[in-house]
This record gives C-alpha cells, sequence and structure tokens, in this order.
C-alpha cells in the first residue's frame, strides 16, 4: 500500500568494436541479448575531462544525456557533443547532479543529490519546477522534503513522476509532473518506510552491510540505497535496492509483486534459504533499463560491486546472463553507476569511481570507471 493523498489501483497505461566476454544461461534459455562496446563512442572534444558519471539516459531520438562534474551534456547518436550546461542551479550551489531522465514532454529530470532536490529543466537547461527544499531533510516519511534523491522516472500515460529517494530516504515517492504536487509514496514490500534510530552514523551514500556469520532468516524489511528505477509497459515499477542486492518490483500504486536477490553479501547470507548461489559480493542492483522490444523481454542491471551488466528475464525475474567485469580497457567496466537503453537496443553505461586495476597497456595501477561507454546491440543467441 502506498501512503499518501492519490493512492490507487496501478494501471497500463568510422568505428570499431571489441566483442564483449558474456555468460549466458543453460538449461534451454534462448534469445538473450548479446553486444559489442563501441569504442568511437563518444567522440570527446579536445578539452574534455570525465569525472564520475552519475546519470545516463538514452531519449527517444537515439540521442544520449548524461551527468559529469555537475554538467549535464547532450550526444548524438553517433557520439558527437551537441551541447552542455551547468546543472548547479540559478546560484550555482547544488550539489551532486545525480540521475537523469527526458520524459515524454521533452524536459529533463534529475536530482541535486546532496542538496536533496529532484529538478526538472527544459533541453536548453532552464530550471522548470524544484521539488524539496535546498539544504532541508525530514526522513522517509515526510511528503514535502527529499532526502539525497537518485533516480526519476517519469509515467507518459500521466505524467506522474516516479522518484528513487534513496540515499538518505528509503522510499519511492510520486508526484505529479506539472504542479509537483506530492501524491504517496511506500517502502520495501509496498509498506510504511521505516528509518532507522538518530545515531552518529548515517544510513550512507550506499554502503552496503557489514559481512557477518549471522545467518539471516529473511531479506531485510526496509529498502537501504533505493538507487535505480524504472517503470515498464505494463505498469509495473522496478526499484534497483543497491545495498540490499535486490530488486523489487511494485504496482503504480505501491503494491508489492515480487522480489529478486541478486546476489548474497559474503559472509552468513551466503547460507541463508533465500539467497542465489551465485558468487556473493557487495551492491549488486545500482540501476535498471529494459530491452526495447515490446513485451520488454529483459531487464539488464548495472552491478556496480562486480563491475558487470547483469541480464534477467522479466517475466520470473531469472539471471540468464552478465558481461564485463572490472579494468579500463574498452567493454571492461568500473562501478556501472547507471544504465539506459536507446530505441535501437544499444546500452549506455555510466560509470562512477571504479577499483583500482592495472593499465593493460602501461601496467601501473590506475582507477577504473570515471567515463560512459556504449555497448552495441548484436542480436541474441
Amino acid at each position: 500500500m502506498a501512503y499518501g493523498t492519490d493512492a490507487r489501483a496501478g494501471r497500463r497505461g568510422r568505428s570499431w568494436c571489441h566483442r564483449v566476454p558474456i555468460w549466458t544461461a543453460g538449461g534451454g534459455t534462448r534469445g538473450v541479448p548479446t553486444f559489442q562496446v563501441d569504442a568511437s563512442w563518444p567522440r570527446l572534444p579536445a578539452d574534455w575531462t570525465w569525472g564520475q558519471v552519475i546519470g545516463i539516459f538514452a531519449d527517444a531520438s537515439g540521442h544520449v544525456w548524461t551527468s559529469n562534474r555537475s554538467r549535464i551534456s547532450e550526444w548524438s547518436s553517433d557520439g558527437t557533443l551537441l551541447q552542455s550546461w551547468d546543472a548547479r542551479g540559478p546560484n550555482g550551489n547544488w550539489s551532486t547532479i545525480h540521475g537523469l531522465f527526458v520524459d515524454h514532454n521533452g524536459f529533463v529530470w534529475t536530482n541535486a543529490r546532496e542538496s536533496h532536490l529532484t529538478v526538472k529543466f527544459t533541453k536548453a537547461g532552464q530550471v522548470i519546477m524544484v521539488i524539496g527544499k535546498y539544504n532541508e531533510t525530514g526522513g522517509s516519511n515526510d511528503t514535502a522534503l527529499m532526502g539525497r534523491p537518485s533516480e526519476i522516472w517519469v509515467d507518459p500515460a500521466d505524467n506522474e513522476v516516479f522518484v528513487a529517494d534513496g540515499y538518505g530516504n528509503r522510499r519511492v515517492i510520486v508526484f505529479d509532473g506539472a504542479s509537483g504536487k506530492y501524491l504517496r509514496h511506500w517502502g520495501a514490500y509496498g509498506k510504511r518506510p521505516e528509518d532507522p534510530p538518530a545515531s552518529g552514523g548515517s544510513n550512507g551514500a550506499g554502503a552496503s552491510p557489514r559481512s557477518t556469520d549471522a545467518v539471516p532468516a529473511a531479506p531485510p524489511s526496509q529498502l537501504r540505497v533505493p538507487h535505480g528505477i524504472a517503470g515498464s509497459r505494463d505498469g509495473l515499477i522496478y526499484v534497483a535496492d543497491r545495498a540490499n542486492n535486490r530488486i523489487q518490483v511494485f504496482r503504480q500504486d505501491g503494491g508489492f509483486v515480487r522480489e529478486k536477490i541478486l546476489r548474497a553479501h559474503c559472509g552468513g547470507e551466503e547460507q541463508a534459504t533465500w539467497t542465489p548461489k551465485r558468487p556473493c559480493g557487495p551492491e549488486a542492483a545500482f540501476s535498471i533499463a529494459f530491452s526495447p522490444d515490446a513485451p520488454q523481454t529483459f531487464i539488464y542491471v548495472a552491478d556496480g560491486g562486480t563491475h558487470v551488466i547483469t541480464i534477467l528475464r522479466r517475466n520470473d525475474l531469472d539471471v540468464v546472463g552478465e558481461f564485463a567485469g572490472p579494468g579500463v580497457a574498452p567493454g571492461q567496466l568500473g562501478r556501472p553507476h547507471n544504465l539506459t537503453v536507446d530505441p535501437s537496443g544499444n546500452l549506455f553505461v555510466a560509470e562512477a569511481a571504479g577499483p583500482e586495476v592495472k593499465d593493460p597497456r602501461s601496467g601501473a595501477l590506475v582507477a577504473a570507471g570515471h567515463r560512459a561507454q556504449k555497448f552495441r546491440f548484436t542480436g541474441t543467441r
């Protein structure tokens, strides 16, 4: 059940490429998408420097938008930079521009995460709407204030705005996209979210639960860094619960549908009956996107802890493949943070600050990440 003023039933409403190592499931699974990295994308200007890329979105025309160093940039389908503008607000003090979505009306949505704001821009960078109050937060059941929001999805059917809120709060919150009016919110399993007791600690910027030898009887009862969010064509909302290594699926009114644990955290969770028999690891669900076919057969998930892209079959949430791995070569990843799919099925990945790895050219230890990559859809196997 959602909490708010509008809870209701859900409704339908010259390039060169490297092959990407991909694991696919056996047992009769067929038609799993395959990709090649396109190392010619994007065509970086001579003075361009990547920082952490913490937002990426492919719009209906195939243009790709990125958030990097608090600037929002638009790239053509061939990777040419079309425009770039400062997203730090009229006073230049909004902090950490995080997550991107271009809606059906052509507005650009993002979050000033550390300023506790969700913001609506024109494509030219004019501020249209601000949700929340600068540098104010009030917890997971406050209907006026945000708590370090992460990603956004806007429903083209009725212009409702769904926000994964996020790094500080433990909820999905929904607003009217035209007025900014609060509509409803919910936490894990569609229940009212509960914040931890106030202490010297923090809900943390994505810190995973510590490994422990205790074997938990059940999955966590609260979202912990709900980081990614996407809506499907059949009216469902998919949330990447980053620090809990899972995806939760809801109806648009907040009703819980199902969940998928992607990895156990290393330690006691590996022995739990509810965790999958995959290699353990942290933060396995950063961001979510769908294959572009009509039924959206597959889900792609950015696994920022293991530095791979996981492929799930949407109808049962079974893991059917994964690709990439940590590194700095084309097609390898360093902390895949956000992802998006263009109308042709190509996958674009935003990389934040990744692990230290060996540079295959120099042999030196370097930090992976800090870039955006294109993985060209090459068919199915």
